[in-house]
């Protein structure tokens, strides 16, 4: 490291080391618990194993390799990840990869302030609010690109071609779209260079762009998925220039370069030549649709960040020694914002052991459709998809049902965006449930629901006309109290609608609402005769209400009416004698 002396050049290497252990360690802690949001842990472990094995086609989205994101990197990765487990080698290598970018950009401020300098390069990028969260929630190639992004900068910097062009092939071994900042690089280098290097930069200007170009007009025409991630990035603008130019002038998008450029004390302003090659993807960050692009710790920006402290670093050197610790000073000030959304939700808690019993209950051969933050941990398989829905005619179908905890007791519930989609599931003649957590639904394909756990709710069967009828399909037999909770027993007098909910309360249309059978088991498979029990807690009020015989119930369907306008509003619930 030119510039600097050997205890500093030690010192960086310790920090960067100490970086390296802390991000693994917020990752595995947050992969471990279960707390990933991001779809993209999953996608990329899954793609990382099927090329490691060979398989073009990717399930999760449904498209071959060709047409998502060009990253031969994650080919070396998964056979990796053979031996040591794909996601533990993804976030190692991501972990490494940002730490080891400290080296390179510790070398550029070095060069312009000497011991300081390598600090203030160093710090600036690993104190970077961005770095904590997006190392701790994902996985992406381009936060792997960093690392040869920085190098390409390094060997801009001192004139070096060979390593100038290994930087950058190791650039557009990550991700394609990168290819335009290597584009601009090579175009850099040749800039200011003699005749050799004019040619060479010409040469990765080329070869850049038509990397890029044979992705987007050749392979993602042909082999993208439907409806892929730049139809939901841009598709609605492309018809609509006006709804762009009221996009592009919302607040967060107007402060979203100063606010970059802020994280380092606007340092780029004074001498912003290293921006260059970034300023498309910050463009294409402000263009896109997607509401987390212009956010400071989303990982749509790191692949920028060693142009923004490498800038940072050239802007200070015109104002003297001083100055190069400002970029660090910056970063510190903006992380103590990062690090609490970086440790936030790193404790395993009783959602994160639902999660791993419901996952660990899906046989390792068999073929699963589950929400996209679990599937990480279900990503090394031939057939895993994403959701429901669609129907992916997968062997087990994973429901995340919180939003009823959410929305327990009330109306809403029936018509949250969730619900419907669980009923759906839960009145299909081909899906039994088998597993129950809390939070979480197992259902497996080619099994009766009357033989899965939600069946339980039938005790046995009765004359199809005993009751005081709800409906139609339904009557009330009779209803006891066990400790504070509601039995109430009833009779099936023919399938019922999927989407009914029970009215509980004391008034002739009472207001809460709940979910009949716990919302294990759907209406639509009862038979005439079907003697079942749904059971229901109470608070002390509910309580003395049903003691004192003042308690009634009542059916609604989804849209807040009842299954037929003959149906009574509610019945009233009488105790059975002790």
């Amino acid at each position: 490291m030119p510039g600097a002396q050997r205890s500093v050049r030690i010192g960086v290497l310790v920090l960067a080391a100490a970086a390296a252990l802390v991000f693994a360690w917020i990752a595995f802690a947050r992969y471990a618990t279960f707390h990933n949001r991001s779809f993209d842990l999953a996608f990329y472990a899954r793609l990382a194993w099927g090329l490691a094995r060979g398989r073009t086609y990717e399930p999760l989205v449904g498209a071959h390799v060709f047409g998502l994101h060009l990253s031969p990197v994650l080919v070396p990765l998964g056979l990796l990840g053979a031996a040591f487990g794909t996601v533990r080698v993804l976030l190692v290598a991501q972990a490494l990869a940002v730490a080891a970018t400290a080296w390179p950009l510790a070398r550029i401020g070095a060069r312009r302030f000497g011991d300081l300098g390598a600090l203030a390069g160093a710090g600036a990028l690993l104190l970077h609010p961005n770095l904590a969260p997006v190392v701790s929630e994902a996985f992406h190639p381009g936060t792997l690109a960093v690392l040869p992004l920085a190098w390409a900068i390094d060997a801009l910097d001192r004139r070096d071609p060979r390593a100038f062009v290994a930087s950058v092939v190791g650039v557009l071994a990550c991700r394609e779209d990168l290819a335009i900042a290597t584009a601009v690089l090579g175009w850099l280098f040749a800039r200011d260079g003699d005749a050799a290097a004019r040619r060479l930069g010409r040469k990765v200007t080329i070869v850049s762009l038509a990397w890029f170009a044979v992705w987007a007009a050749v392979l993602l025409p042909i082999f993208g998925p439907r409806g892929g991630s730049f139809a939901m990035h841009f598709g609605r603008f492309v018809h609509s220039p006006g709804e762009l130019l009221g996009h592009l002038a919302a607040p967060a998008r107007l402060l979203y370069l100063p606010t970059v450029l802020a994280t380092v004390a606007l340092l780029p302003l004074l001498r912003p030549r290293l921006l260059l090659p970034v300023l498309p993807l910050l463009l294409v960050n402000l263009v896109s649709a997607f509401p987390t692009t212009t956010d400071v710790a989303s990982h749509y920006l790191t692949p920028a960040l060693p142009f923004v402290v490498a800038a940072a670093l050239d802007g200070a050197s015109r104002l003297g020694r001083f100055a190069a610790v400002l970029p660090a000073l910056a970063a510190m000030a903006w992380t103590s914002f990062a690090v609490p959304i970086a440790l936030a939700d790193l404790r395993p808690d009783e959602r994160s052991a639902q999660a791993r019993r419901i996952v660990a209950a899906v046989p390792q051969a068999r073929s699963v459709q589950g929400p996209g933050f679990l599937l990480a941990h279900l990503a090394e398989r031939s057939l895993v998809y994403r959701g429901p829905p669609p129907d992916r005619q997968a062997s087990f179908v994973i429901l995340d049902v919180s939003h009823r905890r959410r929305y327990a007791r009330q109306e809403t519930l029936l018509r949250t965006r969730e619900e419907p989609i669980v009923r759906r599931w839960l009145a299909r003649p081909d899906h039994a449930l088998v597993r129950l957590e809390r939070d979480f639904l197992l259902l497996r394909r080619g099994r009766s629901p009357r033989r899965g756990l939600g069946a339980r709710a039938i005790r046995g069967t009765t004359s199809p006309d005993q009751g005081d009828a709800l409906s139609a399909c339904l009557a009330l037999r009779g209803a006891s109290l066990a400790g504070a909770r509601l039995h109430l027993d009833l009779v099936a007098r023919a399938p019922c609608p999927a989407d009914i909910g029970l009215r509980i309360g004391t008034a002739d249309k009472p207001r809460r609402v709940d979910l009949l059978f716990d919302g294990l088991f759907s209406p639509v498979h009862l038979r005439p005769g079907d003697l079942v029990r749904s059971s229901h807690p109470l608070d002390p009020t509910e309580r003395a209400a049903a003691l004192q015989g003042e308690l009634r119930v009542g059916l609604l369907r989804s849209g807040g009416a009842r299954i037929d306008r003959a149906d009574p509003l509610s019945v009233a619930v009488q105790l059975a004698p002790r």
